[in-house]
């Protein structure tokens, strides 16, 4: 083990919610699990004595608030992830404050504390969503954890920085970035987070990739949704791309985490990075 801990967060939503083809008026279609998958996360979570941070969707925490509850009582940190998990480029300014306000307020009122940090659904805060930044630290974020330093047909900012930096805006803002792990091989930025990624390379990819970081001084950043250990959730049509990262390597996600809480320290976002929550 390394002496410095690393950051574990779990993007809050359902399993039919990071599908951009799927609009929010269409989620009733679909079969709830994410009370039964809060549960199973938090148990993963508490036999390995790990606090992570939730980056909890704005619609989950209204329709489940009980589940945000316990999360809390956990001793988790929960930040916000946008309301309807529409990409932000998608969103106008006015409509992403409105989405963002509402899903900070219903924390609030759940928790006592409004969240501090953000990520944005399917990691969206690309060059055409700039302006994003000035309305999140006008709302009081104190980071953000949205650019991911590499190439990927749906996001992705290839040249940003790999670990924690600050973002200047052209109006005066400022705000802490915390990107999810990338390893460095040849001149590439190897995406070794979490997510689909940590579902379809072998372990050994993982483990390389956050030693890396941490022989460099860096905490490793790494993310789950709590539908990634439910290997037992609907198959559904979707195009072939979507379909194939989406259920890759459920049935053996569980198993590669148990490793990677054994092998890495994690705690909360806030903890890992310095802020007060």
């Amino acid at each position: 083990m390394n002496d410095i801990k690393c950051a574990f967060s779990i993007d809050f939503e359902d399993w039919y919610q990071g599908f951009e083809i799927f609009p929010m008026e269409s989620w009733r279609n679909y079969e709830p699990r994410i009370e039964r998958n809060c549960l199973k996360t938090l148990e993963l979570l508490s036999d390995f004595n790990v606090k992570a941070t939730f980056f909890v969707l704005g619609y989950i925490a209204d329709k489940y608030p009980q589940s945000v509850e316990a999360i809390h009582k956990e001793g988790h940190e929960i930040g916000a992830h946008g309301y309807s998990h529409t990409q932000i480029f998608k969103l106008s300014p006015e409509k992403f404050n409105e989405e963002i306000r509402r899903t900070g307020n219903t924390i609030a009122d759940i928790t006592g504390k409004r969240p501090i940090g953000f990520r944005a659904p399917i990691f969206s805060m690309v060059k055409d969503s700039w302006w994003a930044i000035d309305v999140l630290v006008e709302n009081g974020f104190k980071y953000d954890s949205s650019i991911l330093p590499t190439f990927n047909y749906r996001y992705g900012i290839v040249a940003a920085e790999r670990f924690c930096n600050e973002i200047k805006t052209e109006r005066g803002n400022s705000i802490i970035e915390i990107p999810v792990t990338t390893a460095k091989f040849l001149n590439l930025n190897i995406p070794v987070g979490g997510g689909a990624y940590f579902r379809i390379w072998p372990y050994n990819v993982t483990r390389w990739g956050f030693r890396q970081v941490l022989k460099n001084g860096q905490p490793g950043v790494f993310y789950m949704h709590p539908w990634e250990i439910d290997a037992g959730q609907p198959r559904i049509k979707l195009p072939p791309r979507l379909y194939l990262t989406h259920y890759t390597g459920l049935d053996t996600t569980e198993r590669k985490l148990k490793k990677l809480l054994t092998d890495f320290d994690f705690s909360t976002m806030a903890d890992v990075f310095g802020f007060e929550y």
